[in-house]
């Protein structure tokens, strides 16, 4: 029989939280683009790399980005619009964390801002759903890069082996997989579900 693994690590938006942004980027494009191809374009984005890992102001990256996708809207606008873009968890999540919490370790890694990480902390008690929290804009680097997996591990106490983590960015599966932790796709609370009924942990 496999030994459970002692902690659980889960991808924020997409996962946890809902996250519009790739969904209402298009109709703001001035060339027609797909979410796949906004996702693709998103992760390669210079402004947001460099926002997410911590190297930017707000307004530096307001006006980064707008120059970048060649979006027609002032700085003060697109800030509000980007943190509007962050919805609350999925419905049914903090229930099902709570289902595991008395049997695992219970944590968080997540490409973010400090606009977006206040918020998760301020409005939708990103401390009640889990005990440990990571963000990429407070740890100087990013998903998929296995050394994020693996200062992890080693803060949590645990071998990368002993870990299982959920990202519905099949790259940053990809970097987890690379330094020995189990991971797994899954896209939205429906698929993390059925996932985590799969492996016998729910």
């Amino acid at each position: 029989m496999t030994p459970l693994p002692k902690a659980l690590v889960f991808d924020l938006g997409g996962v946890i939280v809902d996250f519009a942004g790739l969904a209402d980027l298009p109709r703001l494009l001035p060339d027609p683009l797909t979410e796949d191809e906004v996702r693709a374009r998103w992760i390669s984005c210079k402004s947001v790399s460099a926002f997410e890992r911590g190297e930017l102001s707000n307004d530096a990256f307001a006006q980064s980005f707008l120059a970048e996708w060649r979006l027609q809207m002032t700085p003060e606008a697109f800030l509000a619009l980007f943190r509007a873009w962050l919805k609350a968890p999925y419905e049914g999540v903090a229930d099902i964390l709570a289902a595991l919490r008395p049997r695992f370790i219970l944590a968080c890694l997540s490409n973010t801002n400090a606009l977006h990480w206040r918020d998760m902390h301020e409005r939708y008690d990103l401390p009640a759903l889990f005990e440990h929290r990571y963000a990429s804009h407070l740890l100087r680097r990013m998903k998929p890069d296995p050394e994020v997996f693996a200062f992890i591990a080693k803060d949590l106490g645990f071998d990368p082996g002993e870990i299982v983590f959920f990202d519905d960015g099949i790259e940053n599966v990809e970097g987890a997989r690379a330094v020995g932790m189990a991971a797994h796709q899954v896209r939205g609370v429906a698929e993390l579900k059925a996932t985590l009924v799969e492996l016998n942990l729910l």
